[in-house]
């Protein structure tokens, strides 16, 4: 789901005829996507065995891969872009939800174990996917993505287990905490709006890869480092910034992450060599990838383990729904208004990360008392 679209960005813009704000709308469709699926995934593991849900979304991904392979118009990719996104939730949280039972002390360390491969995974699929790409063609690259998903994910599924879950549902239903009292809580808006922000800035990059690149002079096989940088550095700050979460604090962690971000956003324009600013891209990379590991035992530490699926599922509408808008999309629309000019893109882009590592010191545990 990361990999794929950094890669085929500039082949869907040049197949389909299409501007940078078309194709940015394309990021847009996965996090709607997902938005959606997020709590309903938390209120379905509930109820129903959680390796069905994986299974499920597994299953449905792969065939989505098949189908964005005969697509015709940029119709098409929006429609799996949706589709991907939707489903991919129906295995993100059941499996969240599974590592943090398994293991209640090392919340943080289990949780990016399960982000470093979610995320990680790009960085060895991206150089993949445009190997394939240029040698085999476009229909090629994305049935080879169909048949390793169904192999390596929905064979699997079925196996999964979580131990105690009578018991743990029993649980949940005594100590589920109301929506109302959800979302009057200062806590749970700060963290939204670290989501949509931080989420916007860094899901950005895995677009813009291809497009700053291109605009800088660099081919395919050249550009594609900006994008490996960034998803080595996402799927190994999940495991580092996990482990460091179950010492120390989590909000400090992601203020100091952010914080090296919204610097890397503010000089990566201001360079033309590829090795300079894929090292940039590292950090920007390593934030995304906190956010998404720290977020979760940060969540489950606030609001408790009964509440996680649901509360996560909330606060991820704010990556859903507006990430894709403010970042992609919003990028897409001022490059093509102001001549591909990434300095202005990139400059708001620091300004997210810097407004959520100020945001992101507000949310604390004792909000949720004050609310009760």
């Amino acid at each position: 789901m990361f990999g794929f679209p950094g890669v085929m960005a500039s082949e869907w813009q040049a197949l389909f005829h299409v501007n940078k704000a078309q194709i940015g709308r394309l990021m847009f469709f996965i996090l709607a996507g997902t938005g959606f699926s997020m709590i309903l995934a938390g209120k379905l593991q509930e109820k129903i065995p959680s390796r069905f849900i994986i299974f499920t979304g597994s299953l449905v991904c792969s065939l989505a891969m098949i189908f964005v392979g005969r697509a015709t118009t940029i119709e098409h990719i929006y429609i799996w872009a949706f589709s991907e996104g939707f489903f991919c939730g129906f295995v993100y949280i059941p499996c969240l939800t599974i590592f943090q039972r398994l293991f209640p002390e090392k919340k943080g360390l289990i949780t990016g174990v399960l982000n470093l491969t979610f995320g990680g995974s790009s960085a060895v699929m991206s150089p993949i996917f445009t190997y394939f790409l240029v040698s085999k063609g476009y229909v090629f690259t994305s049935n080879f993505a169909a048949v390793i998903s169904i192999f390596l994910g929905t064979s699997f599924a079925l196996f999964i287990k979580i131990p105690g879950y009578k018991k743990d549902q029993g649980k949940q239903q005594l100590s589920t905490l109301p929506l109302k009292k959800t979302i009057r809580m200062s806590s749970f808006w700060f963290l939204w709006c670290v989501w949509a922000l931080s989420g916007a800035a860094g899901i950005s990059l895995i677009v813009l890869a291809s497009s700053f690149g291109i605009s800088l002079g660099y081919g395919i096989t050249q550009y594609v480092y900006i994008l490996t940088c960034f998803n080595v550095l996402n799927g190994i700050g999940r495991l580092v910034c996990g482990r460091l979460s179950d010492t120390y604090s989590k909000q400090k962690i992601l203020m100091t992450v952010f914080l090296m971000a919204s610097g890397a956003y503010f000089l990566m324009p201001w360079f033309t060599h590829l090795y300079i600013i894929s090292f940039l891209a590292c950090f920007i990379g390593l934030a995304f990838g906190a956010l998404f590991t720290v977020s979760a035992p940060l969540v489950t530490e606030v609001f408790g383990l009964e509440n996680f699926g649901r509360v996560f599922g909330m606060v991820f509408t704010a990556y859903g729904f507006f990430a894709g808008f403010l970042g992609p999309w919003a990028s897409g629309i001022i490059l093509d208004l102001t001549d591909s000019n990434f300095k202005i893109v990139f400059s708001l882009f620091a300004i997210f990360y810097l407004i959520s590592s100020v945001l992101i010191l507000g949310v604390k545990r004792k909000n949720i008392a004050d609310s009760r």
